[in-house]
């Protein structure tokens, strides 16, 4: 008979839990209205200001609104992540995730949504191709996404990512395999955009090292060995110049193509990952070109598929650029990442990489930099003067027109001046390589242009050129495919640039010209038996 009370009891507990989560549902749904409602109204007084307010109080007040929205969503996620409740009770805590989570779909919508419109105007482009996603398979404490640049005259600067955010900041390093002598220890950075957090991005300096030497080093003693190979004392050197590479089958072709060891830089002038805000791609870019990326240097310079800013979220533009790709802009007297210069072969070669996105006017930090670093070149020392920047000076493309010309008027006369002997550009997803020119006419004593935005991003490429444009009696040869450039500089007076074009499974050479320094104070006729040539 003890018996019967217990087993009455059991249905009315099970009735009471039922009773608390069908209270609990109603609470939450009368929630959801009430926001709703809410949301519906601030919808309303935004609409009505929209009609009535200016721009600059417009603005305001939507910084303020998404502020109000995006700070406590934000705090959740980050409590989340640290096993901790938000709220204090397990109900609350699963409404305010369920909100959280929403806002943070709703964000990315929007800012994708932001983007495809950013571009809504732009030339038509040829079907993408697809994603090459790499994946990270290995313990959070091994490194990945590992990079090098040349910092300084001897040091190598290695960069890499750790999902452990504890992981040493530390470069193990010798001449033989597994067998290291040096060792070196840096620091680590992370970022946040709204609510990816991530890893800890480590950047060591080593050396000094010796000149065209392989190392064997190994990051946060963890994971495998990598090796590099330090560029020569001088000449000659060889350098890759890609541009617009993105993470695509056709970027997984060009890398390819230029291959792992017959190089001894990469130079890239903007546009890397083209993540454009959703920030794994970083980390999958990253993995991508580690083969190559950490075994010679790669000196990138900013693209506008790098700025990652919107209106009204306050998020710093360049954010993941400059955390995860610290170029040696403070060695060069930059105090901005986004532009800087450095010396190969010893000196006998000086690359400047210009920033298309920074401020540039006479007047501008970036104007100064550049007067003050093309002064302290000596031409008898230095006889290859090289540029990089994003948007081309020249173009007679359809797409992106006319995009470099307010560079082009506050910058053209220095370099001239500087007798700078090429200048690289991105940007237009093609081919184009022009004479020497000075301020729209052909010009020996100018600068050579040359477009080469066609590494294999996903936006295809610019498939339309001009024929009746302005520039076009000065574009020598123009081609829309993928590819990469190599420029060979012989001795003190002569180089060799040659365009390898994505043809199947071969880079083949399209486009071959021999250029002679303008410090040596004449031309030179080049001429290529079976490929295109030129005089310059």
């Amino acid at each position: 008979m003890a018996t019967e009370p217990e087993a009455s009891s059991s249905p009315r507990r099970d009735d009471t839990r039922k009773r608390h989560i069908i209270t609990f549902l109603i609470r939450t749904l009368l929630l959801m209205c009430n926001i709703a409602r809410v949301a519906a109204a601030l919808i309303r007084v935004l609409y009505l200001a929209a009609v009535a307010a200016p721009a600059k109080s417009l603005l305001a007040a939507a910084t303020v609104a998404f502020s109000l929205v995006n700070a406590p969503c934000l705090q959740y996620m980050k409590q989340a992540a640290l096993g901790r409740s938000f709220t204090g009770t397990f109900c609350g805590d699963l409404l305010a995730g369920a909100m959280a989570h929403s806002w943070r779909l709703l964000v990315q919508g929007l800012t994708s949504f932001v983007f495809l419109c950013a571009r809504a105007d732009e030339y038509v482009r040829p079907p993408p191709s697809p994603l090459v996603l790499m994946a990270h398979d290995k313990p959070a404490s091994h490194p990945q996404q590992v990079h090098i640049s040349v910092v300084g005259a001897r040091n190598m600067r290695i960069s890499w990512v750790t999902d452990d955010r504890s992981a040493p900041s530390v470069v193990e390093y010798g001449r033989s395999p597994g067998k290291y002598t040096a060792s070196a220890t840096g620091d680590h950075t992370t970022y946040h955009y709204f609510f990816y957090k991530s890893g800890a991005i480590h950047h060591v300096t080593i050396g000094p090292l010796e000149p065209g030497t392989t190392y064997y080093y190994r990051c946060g003693k963890a994971g495998g060995e990598f090796s590099l190979r330090t560029p020569p004392a001088t000449l000659p050197i060889e350098l890759v110049v890609i541009g617009d590479l993105g993470q695509t089958g056709w970027t997984a072709s060009t890398l390819s193509h230029i291959g792992g060891g017959d190089y001894d830089m990469l130079l890239l002038p903007g546009d890397l990952s083209y993540a454009d805000t959703q920030q794994p791609l970083w980390d999958s870019f990253g993995r991508l070109v580690q083969p190559l990326a950490s075994a010679r240097p790669w000196m990138v310079t900013e693209g506008n598929h790098e700025i990652e800013a919107l209106p009204v979220v306050e998020f710093a533009p360049f954010a993941a650029y400059n955390a995860r790709w610290r170029m040696p802009h403070e060695e060069s007297g930059s105090r901005s990442n986004l532009y800087y210069s450095l010396d190969a072969a010893g000196g006998a070669a000086h690359v400047v990489m210009l920033g298309s996105y920074a401020a540039f006017g006479e007047g501008s930090e970036q104007h100064r930099w550049l007067e003050a670093d093309l002064a302290r070149v000596d031409r008898r020392r230095t006889p290859w003067l090289l540029v990089l920047l994003h948007a081309p000076w020249y173009n007679t493309n359809q797409a992106h027109q006319g995009e470099g010309e307010r560079m082009r008027l506050a910058m053209e006369r220095m370099l001239y001046e500087a007798r700078v002997d090429v200048v690289f550009a991105g940007h237009v997803h093609a081919y184009e390589r022009f004479t020497r020119i000075y301020d729209n006419e052909a010009d020996s004593r100018g600068p050579m242009y040359i477009t080469i935005g066609d590494g294999g991003n996903r936006e295809g490429l610019a498939l339309r050129f001009i024929k009746d444009h302005k520039s076009a009696h000065l574009s020598v040869f123009r081609e829309a495919s993928f590819g990469h450039g190599r420029l060979r500089i012989v001795n003190e007076t002569s180089a060799v640039w040659t365009w390898h074009r994505n043809d199947d499974e071969y880079a083949t050479v399209r486009d071959e010209v021999w250029l002679e320094s303008l410090a040596a104070g004449k031309q030179s006729l080049a001429t290529t038996t079976g490929r295109h040539t030129d005089e310059l």
